[in-house]
């Protein structure tokens, strides 16, 4: 039976929005780096059809967030240190060009800021009580919200896929319970620079940042 444009249209946002509900996870840290994600006991838990998870585990290869194994199944990434210099790339480059639209944007800048203000504020009450998954929630909250100074629909639906991939790097390391702790403060400290109107100098510190970073997830991920 041939299926109409309308019933391909929904069935299309459905695998799509699917695919977004398990990056969701994925980046709240519930399906960790090398599960196995069973398609019979997903559909069931998500309420869908293992057609449409089948879709949706189609966008979600695409987008490098899972694999597919022959005769094996579908797993979340295994993220790898060649995974590391492409994603700090992108975020290099979008990050900073996103501070630096801003400067022309007060109205996106306040929307933004407030966004990360909330993100900090969340991720400062977790590390105090050592709620790491909720840490790690909240810093890609908070590079999400830096995405969006640059008021780009597109670019922030693609970076929260990023931002997924990159938790499951961060979910990698040896020392998943403590490794997003000290970027806390330097989270905050972006915010103070932003809100004082302090661009050049929040994009200098922003770049240091991820230097810092991506030295750091590189020398903390298991050697095989």
């Amino acid at each position: 039976m041939l299926i109409g444009s309308t019933g391909m249209t929904q069935a299309i946002a459905a695998s799509l929005d699917l695919a977004a509900r398990i990056t969701a996870k994925i980046d709240q840290g519930e399906f960790t780096p090398g599960t196995r994600l069973s398609e019979v006991a997903l559909a069931e838990e998500l309420g869908v059809s293992r057609n449409t998870l089948r879709e949706a585990f189609r966008v979600l290869m695409r987008d490098g967030l899972v694999d597919h194994i022959p005769n094996r199944g579908v797993f979340v990434h295994t993220f790898t240190r060649a995974d590391v210099e492409d994603l700090y790339a992108y975020r290099m480059f979008v990050e900073l060009s996103a501070i630096r639209a801003a400067r022309t944007n007060p109205d996106n800048l306040k929307k933004s800021l407030e966004a990360m203000r909330a993100a900090y504020q969340r991720g400062a009450a977790a590390n105090e009580v050592g709620d790491w998954q909720a840490v790690g929630s909240a810093n890609s909250a908070f590079h999400l919200a830096i995405v969006d100074l640059a008021g780009v629909k597109r670019l922030t639906e693609d970076a929260r896929k990023v931002l997924a991939l990159a938790r499951i790097g961060f979910m990698a390391t040896y020392n998943v319970e403590t490794f997003h702790s000290i970027y806390v403060e330097m989270n905050h400290q972006i915010l103070q620079f932003l809100d004082a109107g302090e661009f050049e100098a929040a994009e200098k510190y922003l770049e240091q940042y991820f230097e810092h970073s991506r030295e750091d997830l590189s020398a903390h991920l298991p050697e095989n």
